[in-house]
């Protein structure tokens, strides 16, 4: 881990009564509350820095659990084939909760719903923000994709992180950008853990969207990439107790480009108003 990330974990802890933690495979984590088990999954690229606002609101009526996904963050990286999902239950194992609802933001609502496919006992509702479904090919391709594949081809990884940084996934009010730099810039290490060891599911979440029984809100910002908005479609036609919301001047990280709706649709769900 880094001085840089080491630093900014401490200065999440100061303060308040944040509770620390690692998993047996690595899996750093932390959590504050009382009350039902909420799971905030980051973006990739990011870490749980940017859920700092959404915990302190969310922990006046629940358990809160961030996590670093693997090779992010303080958590460690990748040297054995792993999957996501696991690493989340793996949290969950630690904490001792049974159950959670999971809220999860573009990489993170994939791995949100490959938990709920994969032990659909241990989740109870699902916020999906900026949703990306496993196994699902968008009609569109990202204006930047090709640029962000020619700089991981030459492994200029300084040259990948500016391209995420300049397209619309990492568009942020003036306010936030600093942290998304940081965040963007600290977790460079993803890329080079080798693409085989993560595992993908026997059958990808999008051919199994009907066997989700879970209540499920879905966030797109209306200026998030058409591939999001194409995805929350899908969603939205194919759940059995599913709600889409679309934000007016949403964008990608919806908690950050619009956090009071963010928090709205959020709350409303999770007390029950929303599906």
């Amino acid at each position: 881990m880094t001085l840089a990330i080491a630093a900014a974990v401490l200065a999440l802890v100061q303060g308040g009564d944040v509770r620390t933690g690692r998993t047996g495979s690595g899996i750093a984590y932390d959590v504050q509350g009382q009350g039902p088990a909420v799971v905030l999954i980051t973006g990739s690229n990011l870490d749980r820095r940017m859920w700092t606002a959404e915990a302190a609101w969310l922990r006046l009526r629940h358990t809160v659990v961030r996590y670093d996904l693997r090779a992010h963050g303080a958590s460690e990286t990748a040297t054995a084939p792993f999957t996501h999902a696991d690493d989340l239950f793996a949290v969950l194992d630690d904490l001792r909760l049974e159950r959670a609802t999971l809220i999860g933001l573009s990489a993170g609502s994939t791995i949100a719903l490959d938990a709920a496919l994969l032990a659909p006992h241990r989740v109870d509702r699902l916020v999906l923000a900026g949703p990306a479904i496993g196994g699902y090919v968008p009609k569109e391709r990202p204006a930047f994709f090709n640029d962000l594949i020619a700089a991981l081809q030459a492994r200029d990884f300084a040259r990948a992180q500016e391209v995420m940084l300049q397209s619309p996934l990492f568009d942020v009010p003036p306010e936030s950008r600093t942290l998304v730099r940081s965040m963007v810039t600290d977790n460079n290490r993803l890329w080079t853990v080798p693409r085989e060891l993560l595992k993908a599911p026997s059958r990808p979440a999008a051919d199994r969207l009907t066997e989700i029984a879970q209540p499920v809100l879905v966030l797109v910002g209306d200026r998030d990439l058409p591939a999001q908005r194409e995805q929350a479609d899908v969603l939205g036609s194919r759940l059995r107790h599913g709600r889409t919301i679309v934000i007016p001047e949403g964008g990608h990280m919806l908690n950050l480009t619009s956090a009071a709706r963010f928090r709205e649709a959020v709350t409303a769900f999770l007390e029950g108003g929303a599906h």
